[in-house]
């Protein structure tokens, strides 16, 4: 975890920075973390970061157009040297908070402020959401705390208060279930689910989505449908019929292997991180894999949950040439060349056995 002295220091860097640049990952996680120190600090321009698994030096153009005195990464558990080198060369300093149990290389964290939850000792860690809550701990942020939070898959210690204040939305019986329950169960999972889709959107319309929501007030902003919202709500709709549609197909297709769950597709929708989270949340005894056939890179996008995910994970992609993946003990995604989608599911099969 961050210690209250980590936090501080953290605060000390992020309020030197009079013309921050954000960097965050494309998910509520990401999203949320970045509003919070934005709205916190009332300055500063994101960049949601699509690569996977790092931050690319493709983004470094960004430090170019926008000069910023401070870059801030949230949320990627790595960052390529030449993105790193980039930054170095303008001496502008960067500020990057993750959660990911993954090692970074000592010369890269010699040029970095670098801030990690992850306890090797217990295995846990708290959401860069989190972190980003407990720096500036506005309760005018709650809200979007518990979106980030909960998006994550981790109950906060702040998710009591919240209900209090807003048992409609989170209902108090809600605190004392799992997260990953509440992700189906309350609004606050639909909003997760509106944000995530909101991400999938063209680049334009995540800016204003981005805009609306530094400004927004509390969680009802987002579930009301007004002219601010109404693309953000017409992609929610959109894209959660293509959800359970796939979530049927792969129901209709399941073998009778009471231990995991295979199911692959492709199209133009890369949403298999969704998909795996609702079949898991059905079917939370099996190993869950969702593969997308990501014809346009030359790619598999793998999401894998289930217990021991991280370590299947890491197996079943070790030796294929071009693999990458990692991610949380029960919650995991991977990216494999096209033609080693067979090898790949056997390999997951065996190890899930």
């Amino acid at each position: 975890m961050i210690t209250s002295h980590q936090n501080e220091k953290i605060k000390e860097l992020l309020e030197k920075s009079q013309n921050p640049l954000f960097f965050f990952d494309n998910d509520v996680d990401g999203l949320c973390s970045f509003l919070i120190i934005q709205r916190s600090l009332g300055r500063g321009k994101g960049v949601s970061i699509k690569s996977f698994p790092e931050l690319t030096k493709a983004y470094a153009r960004k430090i170019n157009e926008l000069n910023p005195d401070t870059i801030i990464i949230l949320d990627k558990p790595r960052v390529s040297a030449e993105f790193i080198k980039e930054a170095e060369e303008k001496n502008i300093p960067i500020i990057w908070i993750d959660h990911h149990d993954v090692p970074i290389e000592e010369e890269i964290l010699e040029k970095v402020h670098y801030f990690n939850s992850f306890d090797k000792k217990t295995g846990k860690s708290e959401p860069t959401t989190y972190i980003a809550q407990k720096i500036f701990n506005r309760s005018e942020d709650l809200w979007l705390a518990m979106i980030g939070c909960i998006g994550d898959v981790y109950m906060p210690d702040f998710a009591e208060e919240f209900s209090n204040e807003n048992p409609e939305i989170f209902p108090e019986e809600s605190t004392g279930q799992s997260a990953f329950n509440s992700l189906y169960t309350t609004d606050i999972g639909k909003i997760v689910r509106m944000l995530n889709f909101g991400l999938m959107d063209t680049t334009t319309n995540v800016i204003n989505l981005i805009k609306y929501l530094s400004k927004s007030k509390n969680a009802h902003d987002i579930l009301e449908e007004n002219p601010s919202t109404r693309q953000m709500h017409r992609k929610y709709k959109e894209y959660n019929t293509f959800l359970n549609k796939q979530v049927d197909k792969a129901e209709a297709n399941m073998e009778t292997d009471e231990h995991l769950l295979f199911f692959s597709y492709s199209g133009l929708i890369s949403m298999s991180s969704e998909i795996s989270n609702k079949l898991y949340f059905k079917y939370p005894t099996k190993t869950i894999v969702v593969a997308y056939n990501n014809e346009h890179q030359g790619k598999i996008n793998i999401s894998i949950r289930g217990k021991n995910a991280k370590e299947i994970t890491e197996k079943a992609i070790q030796g294929i040439e071009g693999a990458s993946g990692g991610g949380h003990k029960e919650a995991t995604g991977a990216m494999i060349p096209i033609d080693s989608l067979e090898e790949f599911k056997k390999r997951i099969e065996e190890l899930v056995k």
